[in-house]
């Protein structure tokens, strides 16, 4: 298959890992073209390039004029499927041709638009309370996102880890991973922490966002909050952590749940949307309501009190090979759906 993918946001955040990891795996097996906006990379620390396997084709696509040359980009490729990940990709889909198949991604919280697709693949089973009522022959399915194997860190390194972050061998880590924005409620992870008050324990944050300055606050004013910001070595220091919070309370999916549980640390999230339907299939996850103070502070000393207990995960949902397969079987029924249209049409 000629398959082109389209993604047209800068930085590097969950949706992009997948969208990078998808076009390597099918790259594998298919000619693959990536459309990318020309400015991708303008943080070179943080650009989806830096993840594209040489198999992969790219193609910069200024913004001036940005959707006919989309479509010319798809054409000169001669693309039976044209696969779109986040607002602006997908809203191209409609300016394509019909006999080319449009997919999207729905990385997203709110409602499914299909307007111009054939496909839509959903990243967690929730979603499909995001699906209109009426969506004429626009096919749905559930894929879920999923993180690659990564080689965990060496004891050594995780030792000096531990030590630039000021933390002792015996101390316990808590952590967040991810944007300190509004919706993650990072806030409300911090003040259950300071709250409950255990000497010996430590809480890390790793990650950039708009809230960077009030969250350092907490880590100016504690000597137990470290506040790191952005790092490309991200997934060593899950090797720190003994849990991981995901306070947010409206994650489509959640993709640092899969890397913390890949990385064997202890989890609580909020339960609701991707999160709940993780913590679904793996009951060691500690899904709680995370907006009540009191939970959150039960959960941290429930996940205290497990300190040297090594959780166990159900991870077959988030197998990487498996899920590019099934977008690959996505695409050849929606293909074979089209040849079978056009058969019935012929006199």
């Amino acid at each position: 298959m000629k398959i082109v993918q389209a993604i047209f946001t800068a930085g590097f955040a969950g949706s992009e890992r997948i969208a990078a990891e998808l076009c390597n795996g099918l790259a594998e097996k298919h000619d693959v073209l990536l459309l990318v906006a020309d400015d991708c990379d303008k943080d070179p620390n943080r650009s989806i390039l830096s993840y594209i396997s040489p198999r992969v084709q790219v193609r910069r696509v200024p913004k001036f004029l940005r959707m006919p040359r989309v479509v010319l980009e798809v054409l000169r490729a001669k693309a039976s499927v044209y696969h779109g990940h986040l607002g602006r990709a997908v809203g191209y889909a409609k300016f394509l041709p019909g006999s080319i198949k449009r997919v999207a991604t729905w990385h997203m919280g709110r409602p499914v638009e299909t307007v111009g697709l054939d496909g839509v693949s959903l990243i967690s089973e929730w979603q499909k309370t995001l699906l209109p009522s009426r969506r004429g022959r626009v096919e749905a399915r559930v894929i879920p996102n999923w993180v690659s194997e990564f080689r965990k860190p060496s004891l050594e390194r995780v030792a000096a880890l531990r030590a630039e972050c000021g933390f002792g061998p015996d101390d316990f880590v808590f952590g967040f991973v991810g944007r300190p924005s509004p919706r993650k409620k990072l806030a409300t992870a911090l003040e259950a922490f300071l709250k409950w008050n255990r000497p010996d324990a430590r809480f890390l944050i790793v990650g950039a966002g708009p809230e960077v300055g009030r969250h350092a606050g907490f880590s100016a004013d504690d000597p137990r909050i470290r506040y790191l910001g952005h790092r490309p070595d991200a997934l060593d220091l899950y090797a720190v952590m003994d849990c991981l919070v995901v306070p947010s309370r409206e994650e489509p999916f959640g993709l640092v749940a899969i890397e913390a549980m890949r990385a064997g640390c202890r989890l609580i999230v909020h339960n609701s949307h991707g999160l709940a339907d993780i913590a679904a299939t793996n009951p060691e996850i500690d899904a709680i309501d995370t907006t009540n103070p009191d939970e959150l502070v039960a959960a941290l000393e429930r996940a205290y009190r497990l300190r040297g207990v090594a959780p166990r995960y159900d991870m077959t949902l988030y197998a990487p090979d498996a899920r590019v397969a099934d977008v690959e079987a996505f695409y050849r029924d929606l293909l074979t759906a089209r040849n079978r249209a056009r058969r019935k049409a012929m006199p």
